[in-house]
């Protein structure tokens, strides 16, 4: 008799239902703007469907097939919590993992506790969950910056971050001799960092540290890929067959030729999709110039 395991969901599947979780959330929003201003119309211009079958004292049965038409490309904030969940799961490439920054934090954390947590009919948003995809995505995320810029963390924080339980973590806390302060308890930076470094589930932030502070997030990519590939700039020039002189001072941040062929054989090299690569690349190339 075989054993049947459940394995955890993957990255994308979680940005996945993060943002099927954000569709819920957009259309709370809508239900607010019928509430306060009665102008169905209003709300429809805001989230680009028909709210024919919406009121505010019901919702239709297939109201998650009907949210699935909501256009997420037309939101700003979905872009922000696709960054959020690369930076949170720290998954992707460089330039995605590090792409997350002060400005997508000020926004989220005013989202996290200021979007609405109803909708129609009195349904629930994800934000009501704890466990929602979309909740501890954010959490998760605005606790890595928190984590950053030394400010203390609480105890779903680091369990978030750490990838274990909040009962887990009041275990490992007190065994370490680490004691708590305020309410709701918090942890200091200068005690949270060494702590979750010791926790298999967690994965640091990647950071710019020296020289790479100054890198473009192209070269960052690129240097990262060549330490997670273990490979030499050397081995690069031979298996991708490009220029030595182009690749040495593309490294160097100098100006080079946007050789889209060049890119993609680097790409290919590299064993990441050349055309999405390209795409990046040209653009941060042409920024630079």
């Amino acid at each position: 008799m075989s054993r049947r395991t459940t394995s955890a969901p993957s990255a994308d599947e979680i940005m996945g239902e993060a943002l099927n979780d954000l569709r819920g959330v957009l259309l709370g929003i809508a239900c607010q703007i019928v509430v306060t201003s009665g102008d169905d119309e209003q709300a429809e211009t805001f989230l680009g469907i028909s709210l024919e079958d919406f009121s505010l004292g019901s919702m239709p049965g297939d109201a998650d097939t009907q949210l699935r038409n909501i256009d997420l490309s037309r939101f700003w904030i979905a872009r922000q919590i696709e960054r959020a969940c690369s930076f949170a799961l720290q998954t992707g490439t460089a330039t995605e993992r590090a792409a997350f920054d002060e400005d997508d934090w000020n926004d989220l954390a005013i989202f996290l506790e200021g979007a609405p947590r109803t909708s129609f009919a009195g349904e629930l948003t994800a934000l009501v969950h704890a466990d929602s995809a979309l909740r501890r995505t954010l959490e998760m995320a605005l606790a890595r910056m928190k984590l950053m810029h030394g400010a203390a963390l609480t105890i779903r924080e680091l369990s978030l971050l750490a990838g274990i339980g909040e009962t887990a973590v009041r275990t490992s806390l007190s065994a370490d001799g680490i004691k708590t302060e305020g309410k709701p308890a918090r942890v200091s930076a200068e005690l949270a960092d060494p702590w979750l470094l010791r926790r298999r589930g967690f994965v640091p932030t990647l950071q710019l540290e020296g020289e790479t502070e100054a890198a473009s997030p192209l070269i960052l990519e690129i240097r990262t890929l060549l330490t997670e590939r273990q490979m030499e700039v050397e081995d690069l020039i031979a298996k991708a067959e490009v220029d030595a002189t182009w690749l040495t001072e593309l490294l160097s941040g100098d100006p080079v030729a946007c050789d889209v062929e060049r890119l993609c054989r680097l790409a290919s090299a590299l064993g990441i999709d050349p055309a999405a690569f390209a795409g990046r690349a040209v653009e941060a190339l042409l920024k630079a110039r």
